[in-house]
This record gives C-alpha cells, sequence and structure tokens, in this order.
C-alpha cells in the first residue's frame, strides 16, 4: 500500500500568523537574506552588461556602414567625371579641331560640350585649355543651363594651379584637386559653390601635348547626399588631406580654412591626438578616447578606376559618437535594470522573512506533536475511513474500527502483524524496499501525499483506496500513520475524469503562446505555463483577478465595453482586428499583442479562452520592411533620374552624332568620286581612312545604343529554348561566310526562365565572337553546353580561336575593351559589355577561361 515512501513529518504546527516580527526571525532571515541578495545582483549586473555591449556593438556597426556608404557617395560621382574627362581628352572632335583648327571644327567642339555640361547637372565649367593657359572654349552653367562664353571673354589661366598641375601630367593621367569653394576675381563666389577641379592633358596624334581639359564639378549635392545620412547616428562629418571641416558640426566650421578669420576652426586643431592616429591608421576604423568615439574611412580614388595613375586627393568621412551620446543609449536600459533589481530583492527580502517565519513556527508545532496523540485515538475511533499505524519495522500497532469493517479482520487479528498482509503479493517487494529506502534517507514517494492504491480484504478481494500516509517521530521512534478510503464506486468515473484532465493541460502548457481561461465576467479561471513567463505574474497572482489588469489603463475602460460585447454574441473570432492591441507586464512595461478569442459553453456558465502572442518582434520587423520600402523609393527616384539622363544621352547620341557622321562619310565618298583623277594615291588612302573611322564610329554608337537599351529594358520571364536560339544563331553565321569550314557542337534540351529577347542578344554576341575569333583556323569548332560549377547550373561557349591574355581578364566586360587589333578583328569593344549586362539582369555573373592560341571558353550562370 506504499507505506514503504519517504516522510516529511507530520506537522500538526499551528499557524501563529499576526503577531510582531521578533528579533530572532529577523535575524534568521537576515543570514537567508545576504547570500540570495548578493547572487541576485551579481547575476542583474552580468545580464545589463550583456545587454549594454550588444546595444554598444549594434551603434558601432551601424556607424561603420554609414560611413562606408558616404565613402562610396564621394568615390562614385568623382570617379564617373574623371571618366568624362578622359574621354573628353581622346573625343573624335577634339582631335579634328586640333588638327584642322577652322571654324567648322571649332563650332562642332563647341556644340559637343553644350551638350555635355547641358546633361551634366553638376558640371558647372568645362574648357579646353592650351598649353600657355588661355582658354580656347568655355562653357559655363548659368541659371541652370549650359552658355558658351565668347572668345572675348575666355581668360587665361596659366597662374592657377590646377593648370599648371594638369600641364606637367603625362599621357593617361589625372588631376584631382582637392575639394574647396570656387573663387572669381580674387573672392569666394557666392553663393558658395563647393567646387573639385578635375584636369586631363590633351596630346594630339602626333603625341605632342596640345593643352588641356578642365572639368568644374559642383558637390553641394554630394555633401547634402552625405549629410542626410546623420539621420541614423549623432552627426557624419567630411575632412580633406589637411584635417579642414568641409561638412562639420556646424555651418561655421565647413569650409572654415577658405575664410581668413576662422582658419583655426579645423578638425586637426579641435581633436589633435584623434587626428594624429587617423594619419598612420588603417584607412578605415574606429578609436576612441575621453571625447567619443570616432568611426572613420579614407576615400580615396584609385588609380584602375580612373584607368590612369592619377593624382589624386582623398578624404576622411567620419562620425563623432559623443561620450554622452553613448551612454545615452544605455541609459534606459540601465533603470530598467536598477528597477528590476530593486523589485527582485524586496521580493527577496519578502520571501527571506517568510521562511524564517515558518522554520520557528515549525519548531513550535512538533512540540504540539505529542499533545495532539492524545486526540488522535479519539478521533480514530468514531473515523468511518480506515486509521492505520506501524512502527519502523511495518508491524501494525493500531487497526481502527473502520479499517475493521473495510479490511474485514478485527483489530486483535492484526495487531503485530506486518503491513504487507494488507496488500496483494504484487506490491509486497517493493513496499518493503521502501521502507528500508525511507528508514536511511528519509526520502520517499507518498509520504504527506494523498495516492491511489489496491488494498487486499481478507476474503482475497482486490479494491481501489485512497490512502493519506504520514511519518511522526517520538520519543526517537519512527511511525507511519494511513488514512485508507474505499473507492471503488468513484475511482472509473475519476479515473477517466483525470485522464481528460490531463490531456488538456499537457495541450494548455504546451501550447506555444500565453492562455488565459475567463469567465463572462472577464475573472481569470486558468492561465499557462507561457502566460506566467510573458506577463510577469505567478499563477496565483492572476487567477480569481479580472483581465483588465493585465491590459495597459488607458485602453480598460473600452476594453470593458467591448468584452460585455463579446458575451451577448460570443464566436471565434481574432480580437481588435485592425487595431494595434498591447499588453501590461507585471512591471509596468507594454508590449503588442495579437489576440485570439475562442468562446465555450460550460456548467459554470460561458468561458473565453484567449490565446495572446507577443508581437514585439513581428512589428520590429514591420517596421525595418517599411524603411527600406522608404530607401527603396528613393533609390528608384534616383535610379529613374539616371535612366532619364541616359535616354537623353543615348537620344542626343543617336541624332546629333549621326548627321555629320553621315556627312563626313558622304562628302569623302563625293569628293573621291568626284575629284578622283586628280588626287594621289595618298590622298585617296586619307580620304578612305575618314570614311573608315566615319563608319566605325557609326557602328560604336549603334553598338552604345544597343548597351543603353539593355541596360534600360524590363525582364520579362518565360521559358527559353536556349538549344533553338543557339542552332538559329549557328546557321546564320554559317549562311553569313558558306566558304568557312566550321563544327557546331550545340547540346540539346537547354531550357531556362528567362527574357527571350535579352538572352538572344547575350548568345548572339557570344557566337558572334566566336565566329569572329575563329577567323583563322580550318575548321573552326564552336561548342554550346551546360555544365555544373560550385553547384550550379553553367552554360558555355567554348571555341579553338586565337585566344587571350588572362592577365587582361578584369577589363574583358568593360566598354570599349578590346585586345586585339581592329585591322585584323573589326568590332566595337561594346559586344561583351552588354552581354554582362544582360547576364546581371539576370541575377547570374559570366567570366572567361584561355590562352592565346588555344582558344576561349566563356561561362555564364542565370
Amino acid at each position: 500500500m506504499g507505506f514503504s515512501a519517504s516522510a516529511t513529518q507530520a506537522s500538526g504546527a499551528h499557524a501563529v500568523s499576526g503577531k510582531k516580527v521578533s528579533g530572532p526571525t529577523i535575524r534568521r532571515a537576515a543570514l537567508i537574506f545576504l547570500p540570495l541578495a548578493f547572487a541576485a545582483a551579481l547575476v542583474t549586473y552580468l545580464l545589463y552588461a550583456s545587454q549594454a555591449n550588444a546595444i554598444r556593438q549594434i551603434a558601432q556597426a551601424t556607424e561603420t556602414r554609414i560611413v562606408d556608404i558616404a565613402r562610396q557617395r564621394i568615390l562614385l560621382p568623382v570617379g564617373s567625371v574623371m571618366a568624362d574627362a578622359g574621354y573628353l581628352a581622346e573625343q573624335d572632335a577634339l582631335r579634328t579641331f586640333l588638327a584642322r583648327g577652322d571654324a567648322e571644327s571649332r563650332h562642332h567642339l563647341e556644340a559637343e560640350y553644350l551638350a555635355l555640361v547641358q546633361h551634366r547637372q553638376f558640371f558647372d565649367q568645362l574648357r579646353f585649355i592650351d598649353t600657355n593657359g588661355q582658354e580656347i572654349i568655355r562653357v559655363n552653367r548659368k541659371a541652370g543651363a549650359a552658355e558658351l562664353v565668347p572668345p572675348d571673354q575666355l581668360q587665361n589661366k596659366a597662374d592657377r594651379y590646377y593648370t599648371k598641375e594638369t600641364l606637367q601630367l603625362e599621357r593617361g593621367r589625372t588631376f584631382v584637386s582637392p575639394l574647396d569653394l570656387n573663387i572669381e576675381h580674387g573672392a569666394i563666389e557666392q553663393p558658395i559653390k563647393p567646387t573639385i577641379r578635375i584636369g586631363v592633358p590633351v596630346f594630339d596624334d602626333a603625341g605632342v601635348k596640345r593643352g588641356i581639359i578642365a572639368i568644374n564639378y559642383l558637390t553641394a549635392r554630394l555633401l547634402q547626399r552625405i549629410g542626410e545620412l546623420s539621420v541614423d547616428v549623432g552627426g557624419i562629418w567630411v575632412l580633406n588631406d589637411d584635417g579642414d571641416w568641409l561638412l562639420g558640426p556646424t555651418p561655421e566650421d565647413t569650409f572654415a580654412f577658405m575664410y581668413p578669420g576662422r582658419k583655426g576652426r579645423t578638425f586637426a586643431a579641435a581633436y589633435p591626438d584623434i587626428w594624429r592616429q587617423m594619419q598612420v591608421a588603417p584607412a578605415s576604423g574606429q578609436i576612441t578616447n575621453e571625447a567619443g568615439r570616432f568611426t572613420y574611412a579614407r576615400a580615396e580614388i584609385a588609380p584602375e578606376q580612373s584607368g590612369a595613375a592619377a593624382m589624386t586627393p582623398s578624404w576622411f568621412i567620419l562620425i563623432h559618437a559623443p561620450t554622452a551620446y553613448s551612454a545615452a543609449q544605455t541609459r534606459e536600459l540601465r533603470y530598467n535594470f536598477e528597477a528590476a533589481l530593486v523589485a527582485l530583492l524586496l521580493l527577496l527580502g519578502g520571501l527571506s522573512l517568510g521562511i524564517a517565519r515558518y522554520q520557528i513556527y515549525r519548531q513550535h508545532s512538533q512540540q504540539q506533536i505529542r499533545l495532539s496523540e492524545a486526540r488522535f485515538r479519539a478521533v480514530t475511533e468514531t473515523a468511518s475511513d480506515a486509521i492505520i499505524s506501524a512502527d519502523r519495522h511495518g508491524m501494525i500497532r493500531y487497526f481502527n474500527p473502520g479499517a475493521e469493517r473495510i479490511f474485514g479482520y478485527s483489530e486483535k487479528e492484526l495487531i503485530g502483524q506486518p503491513l504487507t498482509c494488507l496488500m496483494p503479493d504484487r506490491f509486497r517487494k517493493a513496499h518493503a524496499a521502501g521502507l528500508q529506502r525511507y528508514l536511511a534517507t528519509r526520502e520517499g514517494k507518498v509520504i504527506g501525499q494523498t495516492v491511489e492504491l489496491i488494498g487486499l480484504r481478507r476474503d482475497g478481494g482486490e479494491f481501489p483506496i485512497d490512502l493519506a500516509l504520514a511519518s511522526s517521530e517520538v520519543d526517537h521512534d519512527l511511525f507511519f500513520t494511513a488514512i485508507l478510503r474505499d473507492i471503488t464506486v468513484r475511482a472509473e468515473a475519476d479515473r477517466e475524469l483525470r485522464a481528460s484532465e490531463a490531456r488538456f493541460r499537457d495541450l494548455l502548457e504546451s501550447a506555444p503562446d500565453a492562455v488565459l481561461i475567463t469567465d463572462q465576467q472577464g475573472q481569470i479561471q486558468l492561465v499557462n505555463a507561457q502566460a506566467e513567463l510573458l506577463f510577469g505574474y505567478r499563477r496565483e497572482e492572476l487567477v480569481g483577478h479580472k483581465i483588465e489588469m493585465l491590459i495597459p489603463e488607458r485602453y480598460r475602460g473600452r476594453h470593458v465595453g467591448h468584452r460585455e460585447g463579446y458575451v451577448d454574441a460570443a464566436r471565434t473570432r481574432p480580437m481588435g482586428a485592425g487595431l494595434e492591441l498591447y499588453g501590461l507586464r507585471k512591471d509596468g512595461s507594454e508590449f503588442p499583442v495579437s489576440i485570439g478569442l475562442s468562446p465555450t459553453r460550460t456548467d459554470q456558465g460561458l468561458m473565453v479562452f484567449c490565446d495572446v502572442r507577443d508581437i514585439t518582434d513581428q512589428r520590429a520587423i514591420e517596421m525595418e520592411i517599411q524603411d527600406l520600402n522608404r530607401r527603396l523609393q528613393q533609390d528608384n527616384a534616383e535610379l529613374a533620374a539616371v535612366n532619364k539622363e541616359l535616354e537623353a544621352f543615348s537620344y542626343s547620341v543617336s541624332h546629333d552624332l549621326r548627321a555629320p557622321l553621315r556627312a563626313i562619310d558622304g562628302f569623302s565618298q563625293a569628293l573621291i568620286e568626284d575629284a578622283g583623277p586628280l588626287l594621289s594615291g595618298e590622298h585617296h588612302s586619307h580620304l578612305s581612312r575618314v570614311r573608315q573611322a566615319a563608319q566605325r564610329m557609326g557602328l560604336l554608337i549603334d553598338d552604345l545604343i544597343k548597351l543603353a537599351r539593355v541596360t534600360r529594358a524590363d525582364v520579362r520571364i518565360e521559358e527559353v529554348d536556349l538549344s533553338a536560339m543557339a542552332q538559329q544563331i549557328t546557321n546564320g553565321l554559317q549562311d553569313s561566310a558558306p566558304e568557312r569550314q566550321a563544327d557546331f557542337i550545340i547540346a540539346p534540351d537547354l531550357h531556362v526562365e528567362g527574357d527571350q529577347r535579352l538572352l538572344h542578344v547575350a548568345l548572339d554576341n557570344l557566337l558572334n565572337n566566336s565566329w569572329k575569333f575563329t577567323a583563322p583556323r580550318s575548321p573552326a569548332r564552336i561548342e554550346f553546353g551546360k555544365t555544373v560549377f560550385d553547384g550550379r547550373q553553367t552554360f558555355f561557349v567554348r571555341d579553338n580561336g586565337v585566344g587571350f591574355d588572362m592577365s587582361y581578364a578584369g577589363k574583358m566586360f568593360g566598354a570599349f575593351q578590346r585586345f586585339h587589333d581592329a585591322r585584323e578583328f573589326a568590332g566595337t569593344g561594346i559586344g561583351l559589355a552588354t552581354v554582362q549586362r544582360v547576364i546581371n539582369k539576370h541575377g547570374g555573373r559570366i567570366w572567361a577561361e584561355s590562352q592565346p592560341g588555344n582558344g576561349a571558353t566563356f561561362f555564364f550562370t542565370l
């Protein structure tokens, strides 16, 4: 019957509540409280330190990311202007002007410069200056429009530093000035124009230096875009090589070095230690001192970005997070932890006092046990339940009349007999082992609890019983007392009820969300473990209280009305659809929640199941998505502006350049036909070269427009048969030169999801390249197939052509890049750039492998 289970000594102690706390109680409580308080303070500090460190790391990572974005916002526009300057120094219109010097070529060059400045909104000035420093052509931006300066207003710029520096450069090198304010007639131009001057030397076809191209690039919008990044940080600054502020903490600090009265207002003077460390430290990093945290990055224009070794300055982008700013990020966290620690210490103090009082009360209770034994027999004699006492050896010492009636034995028959005679044989061995274990350890399973067991009657019949077992020690002798009740009638019903309740509680406790069950008055009847964790209350603090205690005070009045309306028409639905709902924790903090309501009818009336979920993380993700959408809209607007500019440029190239090219080609042909006999062979050669250059420029314009169209084209996804597409292209190649011997190997059934038109452009360029560079081979071999690279489906075009040197592979997909003489293999150098745009639009990448003389293979993924 489980008498072997461990014992908690029968208490019987009388509560002594309501009395004044005594001195011994306080001393005992203090001994309990002090180690608990120390442990609580230590754990709280460690948790705070961990959270504060995480906040600081996030702030540092954010500052590093913003500094890098600002660095790119400097380098990309400046690099673009450098590329424009390099293009202008080599353009055909300038070479024609240098060769001829007549009014027509000058007018054509002026038109080119006017068109370019009109489309480049941040070009303030574009000039061609000769080697004596005299302006030959100058275009200014005035009131938002490009304006050609009359010849009588052109100036000599020989004494300007950018003229001197640029004239000393060799071909292909670029001069970039520091960023400063534009000065006209010895004074700072108003309103101020932050400017970078970019210069490139100009050489004629004979390699003689003829002057320079000079561009004044306005950087006000550039600095404004960098300043906009300060929204997420304390502030963002831009410095030059001398430690001067180009974008400073105040308007008076910005470009202070340009004003005689403010030259001393520099970053280098304000933070000399930080400035010295930035000079010798790596190109980016973070430095911390008593003034706070400085996150910086050096913006340097790499030589390869401009296409030549460039004489360029550099700039520093820097974010300063003062010590007070960093401390403010963790101040609220510190206050929360301090409040939590105070609450925890108060709780531990009350708990320690309660434990101390309990220990003292227990001592008093033990003294009362002996007094209660006299009363015990009087009570047990009249009890309807079986009451049995046994000693430490398991021998029966007392057997009341209720036990005689239940088991069928008389008291005389069982006094001195083992308890095992009242239990079935199958339980006796376990009982003996449990008794010995309890005697050795004083630990058991059923002492002090009410459990269901099986009893054995005198006639051999078995029946279920309720057993309440206690142990007591009197004069160092151990006794067990059991109260037993025959529960045959209700055992079956209880068993079914307990099974049902167990299933319900398991389901409730295993629920991932907080679940609260309330009655129709809103009084909480049951909660699960997740509800305790979510709201910070213990179960006993919630059960019996109104559900409104978990709702912020400002919503409680409305909630009562909504609850009463829900009770009148109860149905399963989410609560507050379309509204923002908040829960209230025990510590007073609020958090966003989603709530599902489900009603059920019971004997006690309507019960409502409330499923509560903390959606703090979900709200944060939604806010982040909204922020990302706003940034995406801004980036799309900027991209639309760039595309519009590109479209305007394409229109200008297509319409403004074709007419003079056709005129050059046509009049050259007419001159050959009309004056052919009068011209020498050298004259015929010159005119043929003029026509060839004009025709090649026409092809170059066509390829540029194709490249621009590919860049702007929208991708329309559909199923594409690459095998059929390649077969069609190779058939056309063979038809174009039937005399050539070529083997085309096309892998079958190569299907992809992509844009039919764009993929045809890419595959046509790749196969045409192979066809062109296998011209010296007989037979030529061109293969299109599929392989696997890094676990991804990869397509390739392979040929046995002339190949190329892999050391130039990094420039292969840039516009106008050619690895072979145009006289041997025709082309404009735009085809592979177009292919790369198509592949990029399909989310893939393209690369090549080759050796000179051993063919080439181009790989691409989608």
